[in-house]
């Protein structure tokens, strides 16, 4: 039981590891309060991604979508990224955004933390691309 309990902490700082580095390869943050008062300082939306490191399609998405070189550019000129893990950052950010399905990701107003557009599962990076457009008109609009 000791020897089992020891691979599931090792197993759990790897992933831990591995969910940081995907953060740094796509310039996205770690921290949910930091995403919030960056997005306000530069006017950009804070895009929730929201992952687990048990499921294929969360890891699918990280590296076919969001490294996508149109995405990751279209995300560092209008949004302040964050990827948390739905369980392991349990209680680090809102329970509003704790998506029944994954991956997730929702487009958050920074001013009033409210979510402007949210999208479940897989996608391809255009069709990611389109949901990165209505979530901008959709802020826009708010604003009128």
């Amino acid at each position: 039981m000791k020897i089992l309990m020891t691979l599931l902490t090792l197993f759990s700082f790897i992933y831990a590891a591995q969910i940081d580095e995907f953060a740094a390869d796509v310039h996205y943050l770690r921290n949910y309060d930091t995403a919030v008062k960056t997005a306000k300082k530069q006017n950009k939306i804070v895009m929730l991604v929201v992952v687990a490191d048990y499921c294929p399609w969360c890891k699918k998405f990280e590296r076919k979508t969001l490294k996508d070189s149109a995405v990751m550019t279209k995300t560092n000129e209008s949004f302040v990224g964050i990827v948390i893990d739905k369980y392991k950052d349990k209680g680090k950010y809102p329970q509003e955004f704790s998506a029944p399905l994954i991956p997730a990701v929702f487009f958050i107003d920074p001013k009033n933390q409210k979510s402007l557009f949210e999208t479940v599962a897989y996608m391809k990076s255009d069709e990611f691309m389109e949901n990165m457009d209505y979530a901008l008109n959709q802020n826009k609009s708010e604003k009128k």
